[in-house]
């Protein structure tokens, strides 16, 4: 008899011992960054799971004696049912290309793949069709139409830069904030600092990204070779997406990156832009803007936060963050860094 079931990883050693165990037998590696995970058993035998992240499904197996169809969907059943019931309206999938037409099966979209490696897909009431649409009710027409997309956790002096010279080169800049909730500071702060820190700048238009632009904490791994660069496919997942459908929605024809001269994931993943734009988009590198011979960054302003160090950290971020991390909202997420990493 096939029953499903909650697994209970974080607190059963023997639960997650043999889900680990499904999904290496399956040649995926088991992720940390799940909320929830279901199981499907033959009696008391465990022959498939699937989890999720918030409305990402994620690490789904199912034994090979019980793959062709039925197993699959109850448990695909199971994990959307799970996503819905706790309020989102859409619902998402990393998965290999040999697996995706199982997925188109349930309902699924197709978004995006990156040949050989991975597909991205779908299945909202208002998905990408939607977010397209709202994108084009900003479209402004110009000789020189540019994007920058940016995290600003939280949004320093070096973003400023970046946006104020891609600003001053450029007829309307379209400035995209990472909408994932996975950062100190959380979505809708960040797009607050960075709206207030850019307000002198007429020409720029700020969005959120929604659900089509992920981080490396959400981006799957599990189920890519070892020897694949996973930056480098995350990156090009990204790029595929700005450059089929947002760039495309709004006229943009440049973007601007900032360079990391201490990070060789970010130098990856430019050259992973730069790789999937070719002739379609401009990508700009903008050397970063330093501050005593040390480049500006948000993990620096982070550090000096976290340390208490506010008149170092004046002279790092616009006056209107510098105000918000002195501010009571300000004081109760520096307490949190601090308690994350004791």
């Amino acid at each position: 008899m096939l029953t499903i079931k909650k697994m209970h990883i974080k607190r059963d050693s023997q639960v997650k011992s043999n889900w680990e165990s499904l999904l290496l037998n399956a040649n995926i590696q088991p992720e940390k960054t799940i909320d929830y995970t279901a199981g499907v058993f033959d009696n008391e035998k465990l022959i498939a799971t699937g989890s999720i992240f918030q409305n990402i499904i994620k690490c789904v197996a199912v034994t090979n004696e019980y793959s062709g169809g039925s197993v699959f969907n109850m448990l695909i059943t199971n994990l959307m049912s799970e996503i819905f019931d706790r309020d989102y309206i859409s619902c998402y999938v990393y998965t290999k290309e040999e697996t995706a037409e199982s997925f188109t099966y349930l309902g699924f979209k197709e978004i995006a793949r990156v040949k050989d490696k991975l597909v991205f897909l779908e299945k909202a009431t208002k998905g990408l069709d939607n977010f397209v649409e709202e994108l084009e009710k900003t479209k402004l027409y110009g000789e020189k139409i540019a994007g920058i997309v940016m995290n600003a956790n939280p949004f320093t002096n070096g973003h400023l830069h970046l946006v104020e010279k891609a600003s001053n080169e450029n007829d309307i800049l379209h400035l995209f904030v990472l909408s994932e909730d996975l950062s100190d500071f959380p979505s809708k702060i960040r797009y607050e600092l960075v709206q207030k820190g850019t307000k002198h700048l007429k020409n720029v238009i700020l969005h959120e990204t929604g659900d089509y632009m992920v981080s490396a904490k959400t981006f799957p791994s599990y189920f890519l070779k070892e020897n694949d660069d996973v930056t480098y496919i995350h990156a090009s997942l990204d790029a595929l997406i700005f450059k089929n459908y947002i760039a495309k929605a709004l006229n943009i024809k440049i973007r601007y990156v900032g360079e990391e001269p201490l990070s060789p994931a970010t130098a990856i993943y430019n050259k992973a832009l730069n790789d999937v734009f070719g002739m379609d988009l401009q990508l700009i590198v903008i050397p970063r803007k330093e501050i005593l011979n040390e480049v500006i960054s948000a993990s620096r302003v982070r550090k000096l936060f976290k340390e208490n160090e506010m008149d170092a950290l004046k002279q790092l971020v616009p006056q209107s963050t510098y105000e918000f991390l002195n501010s009571s909202k300000g004081k109760e997420i520096q307490k949190k860094i601090i308690e994350k990493d004791v």
